[in-house]
């Protein structure tokens, strides 16, 4: 028999908001994995002693995270869905009586005093340091990877401005070795007055444009994030503009996050992007090997019927043998580009039978650049060769490439919601931040040993759902 109510009163109930709430719920559970009573030391310095009381730093920062953790962008749509969510309320401490921050209140909170500050990253590494304490994230195969984001500014407007060329501190440290080991005069110097022509966004000037084969055309800022590859816990974020190579930041936040969070890494893991001996020779300097593809040789290292590698490298020498038995000499150290170049006699090459095959064109001679760090290079890449090289680049593809399609599709990392390298920087912490807890969460239920992971790689379902 159907019923039907009738005569609806509003009654008074006598309950709390504890009793509302769900025992069984992902926000309980994050309220006790984690005490987030740190932020106060974390922000005394950026309030004064004297004034009106303000609102609770706690509650700003776990409504922020909550916009992240359930993927919503607007932050006036989050203030109007913690008005009437229990649960929500519940994690951040507002009772049922008690009034909502506006949401102009949080963006400016968020703007002003919070802008700037290590705020956000002291929250992402306090998260990491509870995984590395209870021995779930142990460091010893880091894997990392970038993926762009699109920049909140219209690709129209823009402009192109000359800037100062200037070498890497890669490339800076280089030319110093070299000068130490005598090949280059100590009276050299760099080139001075050398400029560049870039495109620049005149909405937001932090952000790049974008150019690469198989990537969106426009402004866009690059986010790195480096993943534990036993657990899937992101480890490090570091934000740069969309023009930037992956390259060029590894090594340093590599080193960055071992020493930070004292790491007992042994493995690097990456795509083709990190094959540069800068990566190699300081992760060989560290004793970390290293497990990227190579590079695809070049256009004209294809048309060479005798490329690089069909000419031996003598140590003793510091010389090339061509396949007929003549010798590549070193010839000079191109300053700023961290190369070697060696090269043949013309006398040599003028009546070899295999030059038609070997050198192109006209010329007359056979030339070869070769990185100061080689011989690294060369050593890393011997680990193509066993199971552990196949079994890493599972664990980047599994880790590296989910994750951030994850990130993108539940945890706001679609399109930069704010302008400048600083407030996209915070954006996509706490979006690592929200995967991090989720992840923790899920292997806090059902816990397993990294071990586990790493052999069985059943975390992909843990990666797609989480």
């Amino acid at each position: 028999m159907m019923a039907k109510r009738t005569n609806t009163q509003i009654k008074m109930h006598f309950c709390t908001i504890e009793m509302l709430m769900p025992q069984e719920h992902f926000l309980r559970d994050i309220a006790a994995a984690i005490d987030f009573e740190f932020i106060y030391e974390k922000v005394s310095h950026l309030y004064s002693a004297v004034g009106r009381p303000s609102i609770d730093p706690v509650v700003i920062v776990k409504t922020l995270l909550l916009g992240y953790l359930y993927g919503e962008m607007s932050e006036r749509k989050l203030m109007s869905e913690i008005q009437v969510n229990i649960a929500y309320r519940w994690f951040l401490g507002i009772d049922l009586d008690e009034p909502v921050p506006n949401h102009s209140t949080l963006s400016q909170l968020r703007r002003r005093k919070f802008n700037n500050s290590r705020l956000f990253e002291d929250i992402f590494d306090e998260i990491v340091k509870k995984r590395i304490n209870v021995g779930l994230v142990t460091g010893e195969v880091l894997l990392t990877d970038s993926t762009h984001i699109r920049a909140n500014a219209a690709n129209d407007k823009r402009e192109t401005i000359i800037v100062q060329h200037e070498p890497s501190e890669y490339m800076k440290k280089l030319d110093e070795m070299a000068l130490a080991d005598g090949l280059i005069k100590e009276s050299a110097q760099p080139k001075t007055g050398e400029t560049k022509e870039i495109t620049q966004s005149t909405t937001d000037a932090d952000c790049g444009l974008m150019n690469r084969p198989g990537k969106p055309t426009g402004f866009h800022y690059l986010n790195h994030q480096t993943i534990d590859g036993g657990s899937g816990i992101i480890t490090d974020v570091f934000v740069t503009s969309g023009n930037t190579l992956d390259h060029q930041h590894h090594a340093a936040r590599i080193n960055y996050q071992v020493d930070k969070f004292g790491l007992a890494t042994t493995a690097i893991g990456g795509d083709a992007g990190y094959d540069v001996p800068e990566v190699h020779a300081e992760m060989y300097k560290r004793g970390i090997k290293t497990y990227i593809p190579r590079k695809a040789s070049s256009a004209k290292e294809l048309e060479s019927m005798f490329p690089r590698e069909a000419f031996e490298y003598n140590h003793t020498l510091d010389a090339y043998i061509c396949p007929i038995g003549c010798l590549l000499s070193f010839s000079s150290f191109r300053k700023g580009r961290g190369v070697k170049r060696y090269q043949s006699r013309a006398s040599d090459c003028r009546d070899c039978p295999l030059k038609v095959s070997c050198i192109a064109g006209k010329g007359k001679i056979k030339c070869f650049e070769r990185s100061y760090h080689w011989t690294e290079y060369e050593k890393q890449h011997e680990n193509d060769k066993t199971e552990r090289y196949l079994e890493v680049q599972k664990l980047r593809k599994i880790w590296c490439e989910d994750t951030f399609a994850h990130q993108k599709a539940r945890h706001c990392l679609t399109r930069a919601k704010m302008r400048g390298i600083a407030q996209v920087s915070e954006q996509c912490l706490l979006s690592a931040c929200a995967v991090n807890l989720k992840r923790m969460i899920a292997t806090l239920k059902t816990p397993l040993p990294a071990s586990y992971f790493i052999k069985n790689l059943v975390l992909h379902t843990i990666a797609r759902d989480f």
